[in-house]
């Protein structure tokens, strides 16, 4: 009964074979720059805003426990710090690599023939 109801493996998926237009080799790569770039500087400026928030957090947690004479633990200002700096980090590489994508498809010579090594657009 289970034969019923399973899909060949190629159901539901459309292929597009990339040809070269220099020589019509299939071997092609993705080169993808602008999603590595993106994302990379992306993770960066997420990190580097969530740890200057933080840390400007952190001044006035330190201003507010001095007034109220509660000490305040340090270690909970870095482990917020660390972690505010990675979940940053995370939605800035993702930003980056999306608009990195974006930028791949539209602008960038993103294919490479591995035969010829030509690279070019698919648009």
């Amino acid at each position: 009964m289970s034969e019923s109801f399973a899909m060949p493996p190629s159901a539901g998926i459309k292929h597009s074979i990339v040809l070269c237009p220099q020589c019509g080799s299939p071997q092609i790569q993705l080169k993808q720059t602008g999603k590595k770039l993106g994302g990379a500087i992306g993770t960066f400026a997420g990190m580097l805003g969530a740890l200057s928030s933080a840390s400007k957090g952190a001044t006035v947690g330190a201003v507010v426990a001095l007034r109220t004479l509660h000490p305040a633990n340090p270690l909970n200002s870095i482990t917020a710090a660390v972690l505010g700096a990675l979940a940053g980090g995370a939605v800035g590489c993702t930003t980056g690599a999306t608009l990195g994508q974006l930028i791949d498809e539209t602008v960038l010579n993103n294919y490479l023939c591995l035969h010829c090594g030509h690279t070019f657009s698919n648009s």
